[in-house]
């Protein structure tokens, strides 16, 4: 079984780079969804399993915060968490660090629900897969949540 906590780790590539000299938005959301990838791939929701299965998990929606600048060549950790989770859905919530400063650069916060490949609805997770989840989530022990959990996005009134 998995225990928390699950860090991914990757480097920012030449390729991530926008006009600006740091990470691209776009690329940030990309991190989170592998780090989830990867996560599931730790739980048992492989590429192959999902096959054998019929069954997969799709994004319902998702929530990024930019906290502060990432720039090319630097070393980031993402940090998954499960904020909430059910019979068919996860609740994620992810922290993702320049490593170099050990800067909490982002937030992102994702749900994802459990999918019959073969209806292609909502289905809840094998028992296993939910055996996996509801043990990382306990494994967590009691959290602080930082305030960008369940931010409402809106332009502040003066």
């Amino acid at each position: 079984m998995l225990s928390y906590p699950f860090s991914d780790h990757t480097i920012v590539d030449n390729a991530w780079i926008d006009r600006n000299g740091h990470m691209n938005d776009a690329a940030y959301a990309r991190v989170f969804s592998l780090a989830i990838d990867h996560f599931h791939d730790q739980i048992g929701l492989t590429t192959a399993e999902r096959e054998v299965r019929n069954y997969t998990v799709f994004t319902l929606e998702t929530h990024i915060t930019y906290l502060q600048e990432i720039e090319r060549g630097h070393t980031i950790s993402i940090k998954v968490r499960i904020y909430d989770y059910d019979a068919k859905r996860t609740h994620f919530f992810m922290e993702l660090f320049d490593t170099k400063t050990n800067t909490l650069c982002a937030t992102g916060e994702t749900m994802m629900m459990g999918i019959d490949r073969n209806t292609r609805r909502s289905a809840p997770y094998p028992d296993d897969i939910y055996r996996q989840l509801a043990h990382y989530f306990t494994s967590q022990g009691q959290q602080q949540w930082p305030e960008q959990l369940g931010h409402r996005m809106s332009i502040p009134q003066k």
